[in-house]
């Protein structure tokens, strides 16, 4: 029997799923549920189950970082994931680990039916060339290089490994390949890549081997600089495009002895593990990382972010469009900082894109019709492989909305100023903040600003602050609800502020109108 472990959050869909088939007949049994995935990592190492069963949103440890943790373990199972109709884009990541499906909820028999069928003949297959290789002592290259890289976990000699692929006295480096988009019932082309490489290179100068989820090729000459990382990037791009497939690569270092392998291997994967922070087309071989940026720890981060977001709607609303990229970026990288996470990085990004559409879409109605024809990109957001093409997706997008609304061009700076003054008066407006976007010194701005207008920035945006409020006044409105609809948060200083250009009290104001 083919052992099974489901993991799940909720009671009743772990016991649903134990009894929804009769696991017996279709040669599995059910050994052990979990709750999350903590707890599905312990069962995994006490039940040693060949088929686990995961919900992909858990509390705790979900789905995905439950798989992750058994890849990095090269855990010798099968997963099938489950997800509900939200999850989808969600689920969809799962496959670049390597999963043998997906399930949606509720579950269909007759689909989880199917995928048994075809796990059980694959995994009798897995156990007879398992059995071969336990009959037969003499082992292949592909074992033997396994050997070599993850000495720990199978216990044997890397200087008998060495010797037995001919590698003794050599240096040689580790370079390992993550291939993208290769999707449910493609697996084939994995096969192909792999073929096409050992045909470019011959083994008198690379061995190849397979440690899911990675392909690999150890060069039995370490790469000398950047120009022979470049090119082997190079070649390998030429290879893998046949395919129709994207990839990440990199390169763990050269060691002075096979012995070492094992090093450049680890170096090497950990490199992969962060390739979504790397550069598009190279090789990655711990190149300085650009999205490291230092928080201030006095500093407070919403307050910050908030501020940012608020640059960044002025600098859309005003063509600043050197500005907008400049944000975007500045945004990025203190979400880097906060939480190096890519789905954290996706998700927050998204966010605030969002929000700041919906503000110029109810500040400007007339760009609805722009951004109904053209969405933002968040599939392509979700579905990128590098942070960088992200960064210049959101930035390219942004702009585009900044051209539309500034279609007449750029104009003279402090009429734009005003203009955003009349549409965000009761926003946190800030000299400061519109003389960085601008990019001016802010004593130099606030010069321009009192010439051409007469009146500081300040006394500026109180006037029109104030005028709003006798409209709001007039309509019935309470003192305090007109002061928060115009941009004061205290009333006491709304009512001062009232009084000094009004000369009577904001009360005194709607009585007599």
């Amino acid at each position: 029997m083919i052992k099974v472990l489901i993991v799940d959050d909720e009671p009743k869909l772990r016991e649903g799923m134990r009894t929804l088939i009769s696991w017996e007949e279709l040669g599995y049994t059910v050994v052990a549920t979990a709750a999350n995935g903590f707890e599905a990592l312990d069962k995994f190492h006490s039940f040693a189950p060949k088929l686990i069963v995961a919900d992909i949103r858990m509390p705790g440890m979900d789905g995905l970082e439950l798989i992750n943790e058994l890849r990095k373990e090269n855990a010798n199972c099968h997963v099938i994931i489950l997800s509900g109709h939200a999850d989808f884009e969600y689920a969809k990541r799962a496959i670049s680990y390597h999963i043998d499906g997906y399930l949606l909820k509720p579950v269909d028999e007759e689909e989880l039916i199917s995928y048994l069928h075809d796990l059980r003949v694959t995994i009798s297959q897995e156990e007879q060339l398992s059995q071969l290789q336990t009959d037969f002592p003499v082992r292949s290259n592909e074992v033997l290089l396994r050997e070599l890289l993850q000495p720990r976990e199978n216990g044997f000699d890397t200087a008998e490994s060495a010797a037995g692929l001919g590698l003794t006295g050599w240096s040689c480096e580790i370079v390992l390949l993550e291939l993208k988009r290769a999707q449910k019932g493609e697996d084939g082309s994995e096969d192909r890549v792999r073929s096409l490489l050992e045909q470019h290179w011959p083994a008198e100068e690379a061995l190849f081997f397979t440690l899911p989820p990675y392909m690999g090729i150890l060069l039995k000459e370490p790469l000398k600089d950047e120009d022979a990382r470049t090119a082997l990037w190079n070649d390998l791009n030429r290879v893998i495009s046949k395919e129709g497939l994207d990839f990440h690569a990199a390169s763990g270092g050269g060691v002075a002895d096979p012995e070492l392998a094992s090093q450049s291997f680890s170096a090497a994967r950990e490199l992969l593990e962060s390739a979504f922070f790397g550069r598009r087309e190279i090789l990655l071989s711990g190149q300085p990382d650009e999205w490291l940026v230092r928080i201030d720890e006095t500093e407070d981060i919403e307050e910050s972010e908030r501020d940012e977001e608020m640059e960044l709607l002025l600098a859309i609303e005003t063509g600043s469009n050197e500005a907008i990229k400049a944000l975007v970026g500045q945004i990025i990288r203190k979400l880097v900082a906060i939480k190096r996470n890519e789905t954290y990085i996706k998700d927050n990004l998204i966010r605030i894109m969002s929000s700041t559409i919906a503000r110029l879409e109810a500040a400007t109605p007339d760009i609805r019709f722009f951004i109904a024809g053209n969405p933002s990109p968040t599939g392509e957001v979700y579905s990128s492989y590098y942070l960088s093409d992200i960064e210049n997706m959101a930035g390219n997008y942004l702009e585009q909305i900044s051209k539309q609304m500034n279609s007449g061009g750029k104009g003279d700076e402090i009429k734009r100023i005003t203009d955003l003054i009349q549409r965000r008066y009761n926003e946190n407006l800030k000299l400061g903040m519109l003389a960085q976007i601008f990019n001016y010194n802010s004593a130099y701005l606030g010069k321009m600003f009192k010439n051409q207008m007469g009146e500081h920035f300040n006394t500026y945006l109180d006037k029109v602050r104030i005028e709003k409020a006798k409209q709001f006044l007039t309509q019935g409105m309470k003192v305090y609800e007109v002061a928060e609809r115009v941009g004061y948060m205290n009333s006491d200083y709304f009512n001062a502020k009232f009084r000094k250009y009004v000369g009577v009290s904001p009360t005194a104001y709607r009585k007599d109108n």
